[in-house]
């Protein structure tokens, strides 16, 4: 489908955030990441568990990717760069969501302050992947990814700013 559009002069806009539903089970699933990521401890965990915390919302549960973990945050930047970059020829993406970490109850495998501090931080370092990861890949120049959450750092490390729904 890319080739056909990249003929008419066609680039996508994609979509991403930083969670990962729960599918397991689901046999309609090829590959899942939530199993993966949770197998790899790249969730942020809960406050007294070495067990990913779960955010549930009305018809699923999911993990979200602790950025605090060197090893999950080179993994979500290295699959910017393959998957949306590379594979999909993504020209940019909205780089939803950031905005919900926890204040409290969880806890962050590369982080010791207080969670309510990371849970600003979070934003930040979601929009800093980004930036890296278009760096990286030397499409800076014409790659746009744009968020509607952020904290007063990720002005600099994003390209633009929805306001949102």
């Amino acid at each position: 489908m890319v080739d056909e559009w990249e003929k008419e002069g066609v680039r996508p806009l994609v979509y991403m955030n930083p969670y990962f539903a729960n599918l397991t089970g689901n046999p309609e699933i090829n590959t899942n990441y939530f199993e993966f990521l949770d197998n790899k401890g790249y969730f942020v965990k809960g406050a007294d568990s070495e067990k990913s915390y779960l955010i549930k919302s009305v018809s699923i549960e999911f993990g979200m990717i602790d950025f605090s973990n060197p090893d999950a945050y080179a993994w979500c930047k290295e699959t910017i760069i393959k998957n949306m970059i590379k594979e999909a020829r993504a020209v940019g993406w909205m780089h939803d969501f950031g905005e919900y970490t926890p204040l409290q109850g969880v806890k962050f495998d590369g982080y010791d302050g207080p969670t309510s501090t990371y849970h600003n931080r979070y934003p930040y370092e979601w929009a800093k992947i980004s930036r890296e990861a278009v760096e990286e890949a030397g499409t800076l120049d014409e790659s746009v990814y744009f968020m509607r959450a952020g904290s007063t750092m990720s002005p600099g490390k994003t390209s633009l700013f929805w306001m949102g729904d």
